[in-house]
């Protein structure tokens, strides 16, 4: 999954088509999953919910670490936007000024995406066609939650609230590195925070955001239990 992605160009891929697939499955290939903030909450029931490392740190879904030890291995788990929107996904690209702007894309797996697949990507004039607008419009509201999670994300750091972890565990009789970098809540510092800055969050309706995310870290064993 996600190994051939392609800017969606109304002229190259003018004749191109996906079908329709099963997002357990493309889930399954994916370890971490970004989320939208509103997610959190959502995905928090099922897995841990971690804050990735990096300038644009964002909240992610830790949901397995291979296809076999996978969340989505079992019935009623949250599925989040990311993969429900597969094939289509959002890329970051720089302009010749140095300036990111985010554009729609598409991974060209020729297992789903082809000439001779189920859904055309654009109609005769050249526009997205219903299914696609779909897919397409998920993607765009995910990219959209995405960038609050950044801005909450962004808060968190400027009053030092994150701490990094790593995760590592026994495999075959030998302690491997799972998770090499990956940062929580600090919870002992965010109560001791000012309460005008608390109030402020919880009037944005980011302390159950907060709380979903710290409640989740107990969820380490579900994902490595998922295979049984």
């Amino acid at each position: 999954m996600y190994k051939n992605i392609t800017i969606l160009d109304k002229e190259k891929l003018k004749a191109l088509k996906f079908d329709d697939v099963s997002t357990s499955e493309v889930a399954k290939n994916v370890g971490l999953i970004p989320l939208g903030f509103i997610e959190v909450w959502y995905a928090s029931h099922d897995c841990p919910v971690i804050i990735s490392a990096g300038e644009n740190a964002e909240f992610l879904a830790f949901t397995g670490i291979t296809k076999e030890v996978s969340i989505f291995n079992k019935n009623e788990v949250y599925l989040p936007a990311f993969v429900r929107s597969y094939p289509f996904l959002n890329v970051n690209v720089s302009d010749e000024d140095n300036r990111t702007n985010s554009i729609i894309a598409i991974d060209e797996n020729v297992d789903f995406v082809g000439k001779n697949k189920k859904n055309f990507i654009f109609d005769k004039e050249k526009n997205p066609t219903k299914e696609a607008s779909l897919k397409i419009e998920l993607v765009r509201e995910l990219n959209r939650q995405r960038e609050v999670s950044k801005a909450i994300i962004n808060e968190l750091k400027e009053h030092d609230l994150l701490d990094r972890k790593d995760l590592k565990a026994n495999i075959d009789n030998e302690e491997k590195t799972i998770l090499d970098e990956f940062y929580i809540i600090n919870i002992e510092k965010l109560i001791k925070l000012d309460d005008a800055v608390l109030a402020t969050w919880a009037r944005k309706g980011w302390m159950g955001i907060f709380d979903a995310h710290i409640k989740s870290l107990n969820n380490f064993q579900k994902v490595f239990s998922a295979n049984k």
